[in-house]
């Protein structure tokens, strides 16, 4: 039997401490009034929950669970300032790469490098001043090897706070990548955390700071069913040793489901999470749930690099969150203030010559477009630092807005109005219906599961049904009453990676690519949802089955040849429409493209995110010309891209023109002629990742600030007022 450890919790004069909380890793119990406890080990560590006002560097002591000899630890604290507000910093998602070129690294390198995050950290005084502590939430390193783990260790060792380290799925991974389906049907890989342990130390712990209890729990080994009861146990046992009355937050890597939420012996505050490589701010019955983009790399939303500072005030949780300054992403220096504008309202100043009018929406834009409908343009915005965004409409002719409605959660999708009725969709999965008139709420349709919801895709319409949806959840509605009129939960066992998709409506056939599941494009009723083509079955490994057609934005109809386009990770694919057979497909370099290719006479004009634009024949796909585009856009936007690039956006074809229209993250849109050929440029000055639309001789578009821009683009191959050729 192994035998009981006794330790002794003292400060660094050696006074003992009492009521110091110390567990196994399973039972918790607190320092009696000599600052000693007792404990059988039930695991490989023993550790102590640093009370409010107090720090140590050894926090834990490693154990050997056999051991027959009985054991004697100390631990020393140090007094720390933790004085209300309290300040710290959430980052998720580090990815950092030892290995060499990823597939998953287009811009072929190192996903992230550790000297990225070591400089970063050793600048958190200058940069981020108020911030006293750091919390990272998984997927530390990105193949789980020895030599990631020596760099992330090396990389945090010498920050100038505290920094402490939640385990992810990629942490798990030393044994190599196999994914499979969860005990909650969740598509995840296999794990094995044993190097984890040897390496960084305990997977799940508490610590206090100015009275806020901060819980640390193993999300992935927790969803493989490893250790699922054993992590619950201790966490009731830990929360019974803090109190009640204590206010606590909970980070793990994944966004918590209702396979972590349904069984909390009492709600925290707020969750911190990442996994999903997103900017995603909700509120569920009263609690905060902030999971976060990647800091040194775009985000699979289309985040740029992202931080957030929490601040703590004794009552609530506050949220700043700021881009990525350049400079940690090794990339040079830019000419646009971006520090909050990606992130809520904004008010920049683009080039007056070219701008018909300017709106500021209530918060910042993304890459979803305006809609135009009846002389109305409607538009969406998020507001990152809370859960919140905005449905706005404003007049066409002169950007007077008409009204204005506040959303539960961010809006990063294009409004459509529906007859009497503007259609919108939130990130946690809620469908608007409001009035097209006045902007007030006609209908909700609630979230299937505002945990596992992510509505990046704009609503589709046509006969009155609107069609929007994730591949675990895809359904369409009654526009005038948001009625589910049909809903699919039986095209993959869960949505785990943010769709781009929105549906391509063709007659009664309804067309749509994800990825990684199904591992083809799906085409359903628009009346009754039954699939029209045939799905090939997943294999055993989804992964693998998920790498034949990786679709990532929305289909387009070639009416030529009755035929149908959609955006790959790296590439495009061509489908027969009736029957879904795919006719060819083009490789690109890069990846993640989310923009639809344009039909044109000539071909079919595809946009190669971070390099440029090129138009391929519509028989073979076979490339018919490319051109690359060289601009200092301000922050990376392409998911997993760490070189920040102009090209994001679809170019728009102006068919009277014989021309396309590029808009750029670096504040220019690019004019080409059909053969590819550079006709000028347009300098708006305000960062642009949304396509433009064509309205009265003019044209609208939103930048990443959230100013909603009409714009006056001259015609012609030379560009004047405020352009150059």
């Amino acid at each position: 039997m192994p035998k009981t450890i006794h330790g002794l919790v003292t400060d660094g004069a050696g006074a003992p401490l009492a009521g110091v909380a110390v567990t196994n890793g399973c039972d918790v119990i607190t320092t009696d009034g000599g600052g000693s406890f007792s404990l059988v080990p039930a695991g490989h560590f023993i550790a102590i929950t640093r009370p409010t006002g107090w720090t140590t560097d050894r926090w834990f002591v490693r154990i050997d669970a056999g051991a027959t000899e009985e054991t004697a630890i100390t631990f020393v604290l140090e007094r720390e300032e933790q004085s209300l507000p309290y300040q710290f910093m959430h980052i998720t998602d580090t990815h950092i790469d030892a290995k060499r070129e990823s597939e998953w690294s287009f811009d072929y390198g190192r996903l992230t490098q550790a000297s990225q995050l070591k400089e970063f950290l050793a600048d958190l005084p200058q940069l981020s001043p108020a911030s006293r502590s750091v919390v990272i939430t998984g997927d530390l390193v990105d193949h789980g090897s020895p030599d990631e783990f020596v760099e992330l260790m090396d990389a945090v060792s010498d920050a100038p706070v505290s920094v402490n380290l939640v385990p992810g799925n990629h942490d798990h991974m030393h044994t190599g990548l196999k994914g499979l389906v969860s005990r909650n049907n969740y598509i995840i890989n296999d794990g094995n955390p044993e190097l984890y342990e040897a390496m960084v130390g305990p997977r799940w712990f508490s610590y206090d700071v100015a009275g806020l209890h901060v819980v640390v729990m193993d999300w992935h080994t927790h969803e493989l069913g490893l250790d699922h009861t054993a992590q619950e146990e201790w966490l009731r046992n830990d929360l019974a040793a803090a109190g009640e009355n204590t206010p606590y937050i909970l980070c793990m890597h994944d966004q918590p489901g209702h396979s972590i939420m349904d069984w909390l012996p009492r709600k925290p505050l707020a969750t911190f999470s990442g996994h999903w490589h997103t900017s995603r701010v909700v509120e569920i019955d009263g609690v905060l749930h902030v999971n976060s983009p990647t800091p040194f790399f775009a985000g699979l939303d289309y985040s740029p690099p992202m931080f957030r500072e929490v601040v703590w005030d004794g009552t609530e949780i506050t949220l700043n969150s700021r881009t990525m300054p350049a400079r940690y992403l090794h990339n040079p220096e830019h000419v646009f203030d971006v520090d909050k504008a990606t992130i809520a309202g904004y008010t920049a100043k683009p080039e007056q010559p070219l701008v018909r009018w300017r709106h500021q929406l209530a918060g910042a834009g993304h890459r979803a477009g305006v809609a135009l409908a009846d002389g109305m343009v409607l538009a969406g915005s998020q507001i990152e630092d809370q859960p919140a965004g905005s449905v706005e409409a404003l007049d066409a002719g002169t950007g007077h807005r008409l009204w204005s409605a506040r959303t539960a959660s961010a809006v990063k999708t294009r409004p459509l109005k529906v007859g009497v009725v503007v259609v919108a969709a939130e990130v946690n999965g809620a469908v608007a219906g409001l009035d097209a008139a006045t902007g007030e709420r006609r209908w909700t349709t609630p979230s299937a599961d505002p945990y596992r919801r992510f509505a990046w895709q704009s609503p589709v319409e046509s006969e009155g049904i609107v069609v929007l949806g994730d591949q675990s959840d895809l359904r369409a509605l009654h526009a005038a009453t948001g009625e589910v009129l049909w809903r699919r939960t039986d095209l993959s066992p869960h949505h785990n990676i943010v769709t781009h998709s929105s549906v391509l409506i063709l007659g009664r056939t309804v067309v749509v690519g994800f990825w990684p599941t199904p591992n083809a494009p799906i085409a359903v009723d628009l009346h009754t949802g039954e699939s029209l083509w045939t799905v090939p079955p997943l294999k055993d490994d989804p992964w693998e089955t998920a790498r034949k057609l990786r679709v990532t934005g929305t289909a387009v109809f070639d009416g030529a040849d009755d035929s149908i386009l959609l955006p790959a990770i790296a590439g495009t694919v061509k489908l027969d429409r009736a029957s879904g057979r795919v006719l060819w497909t083009a490789d690109h370099e890069g990846g993640y493209s989310p923009s639809t290719p344009v039909v044109t006479p000539d071909g079919y004009v595809v946009t190669v995110t971070g390099r440029g634009i090129r138009m391929l024949n519509r028989e073979t796909g076979a490339l018919l010309w490319d051109v690359a585009v060289d601009g200092l856009a301000p922050f990376p936007m392409t998911a997993y891209r760490k070189k920040a690039h102009p090209v994001m956006a679809a170019p728009l074809y102006l068919e009277s023109e014989e021309s396309l229209l590029l808009p750029g993250l670096d504040g220019v849109i690019r004019r080409y002629r059909l053969d590819g050929t550079p006709e000028g440029e347009f300098r708006i000055g305000v960062p642009l990742a949304a396509p433009l639309v064509a309205a009265d001789g003019g044209y609208l578009t939103v930048g990443v600030d959230g100013g909603v821009l009409s714009l006056d683009l001259p015609s012609g191959p030379t560009a004047e007022n405020g352009a150059s050729s």
